[in-house]
């Protein structure tokens, strides 16, 4: 099989949709023929990664501010889209969802195309612009209407889909197991929980991580990802790199998951934080769905997706049970291996291309 992946970002970014983007391709190389090309900096790769060729922008004006400039320059990338990827040899289009432009839309028309929905386009607009979003509400049937399929992170997400009457796959998100350090055991102390976070996402949850530091003076919390200042027990990492925040979480007790997800009217999630959590052996608080976790697993605790979620007795109770025994990681371990390893997920994907392609 032949892939086109049309992505919307630079391949030399470093952030967790870039890698896993590369994740993807790496596996679905192993079989196909794989060909990478992003409308962001119009520059198509192959699967290694490498650059085939490069269109010039060709305008000045792209390079200015102001949402006028940003318009003209999706459009001016859109309609490079096609003579880019006129003369690639390929199957099928993969791609994550991109706002309507015209020329998009025609060679979306012309194509076999499978679409990876990871969130609610019509609430992430709202929330973001009002003029963006009327744009999008507008205009998105004008692509998802001939979209040949989707990939849903979630089945909440797949709820919202299946008005287009289209073959839909749930995939969560994943992670590549292999890549990440694994203790059976600590040599703590004391409990030591671990988040990854980003500045001012209010859904992350950070307050209540602090309100719990407050109230678990004895347990030491790191927090990678934002740069505040320190207290007693709470110590902000700041950015690190991955192979630096592996260091840190393989080392701690417990992860915590994304706290606040109802600040986007959202009760399911796969968050690529988890997934490191649990593929270096931590038991994990959270308050969501996950979408991989069926049922109750003793190396979690699922708190409710609310405002006053944080039952201190309940957390207290779980980290004596799962601090200092070994048990635990080895089952969350075993979890991302069965549940979460890229490998298997992507497996998964191809497997649906191959369907659509089949008719």
């Amino acid at each position: 099989m032949k892939i086109l992946y049309l992505i919307n970002y630079d391949l030399n970014e470093n952030s967790g949709v870039v890698n896993k983007i590369k994740q993807q391709v790496s596996i679905w190389r192993k079989e196909n023929r794989v060909y990478l090309f992003s409308i962001k900096n119009l520059i198509l790769y192959d699967d290694s990664f490498n650059i085939i060729s490069q269109k010039q922008h060709g305008l000045k004006i792209l390079n200015k501010r102001g949402k006028l400039f940003t318009f003209i320059r999706l459009l001016s990338r859109s309609y490079r889209l096609e003579s880019s990827i006129k003369n690639i040899d390929f199957d099928i289009i993969y791609m994550r969802y991109l706002l309507y432009m015209p020329f998009l839309s025609q060679v979306i028309k012309k194509n076999r195309v499978i679409m990876e929905i990871n969130s609610d386009d019509l609430l992430e607009y709202k929330l973001n612009s009002k003029i963006t979003h009327y744009y999008n509400m507008m205009t998105r049937d004008k692509i998802l209407l001939h979209v040949n399929g989707f990939v849903c992170v979630s089945h909440e997400l797949k709820n919202k889909f299946l008005k287009y009457s289209k073959p839909i796959e749930v995939i969560a998100n994943g992670i590549n197991v292999e890549e990440y350090q694994y203790l059976l055991e600590t040599k703590n102390e004391k409990p030591i929980f671990v988040f990854i976070g980003s500045p001012n996402q209010s859904w992350h949850g950070i307050d209540k991580i602090e309100k719990m530091a407050q109230y678990f003076k004895d347990y030491q919390f790191y927090i990678i990802g934002i740069s505040k200042e320190n207290s007693d027990n709470v110590k902000y990492l700041g950015y690190l790199s991955n192979q630096e925040s592996t260091e840190i979480i393989s080392k701690c007790d417990v992860g915590i998951g994304t706290l606040s997800l109802y600040k986007t009217a959202l009760e399911e999630a796969s968050p690529l934080k988890t997934r490191q959590y649990f593929a270096c052996g931590l038991p994990v608080v959270y308050a969501y769905k996950d979408s991989d976790i069926e049922g109750k697993m003793d190396f979690c605790l699922k708190l409710k997706n609310s405002e006053n979620n944080i039952e201190y007795h309940q957390i207290e109770s779980f980290v004596e049970k799962v601090f200092g025994e070994r048990v635990y990681r080895e089952r969350a371990r075993a979890f991302a291996m069965d549940k979460l390893d890229y490998g298997k997920k992507e497996k998964l994907r191809v497997a649906f291309f191959d369907r659509i392609l089949n008719g």
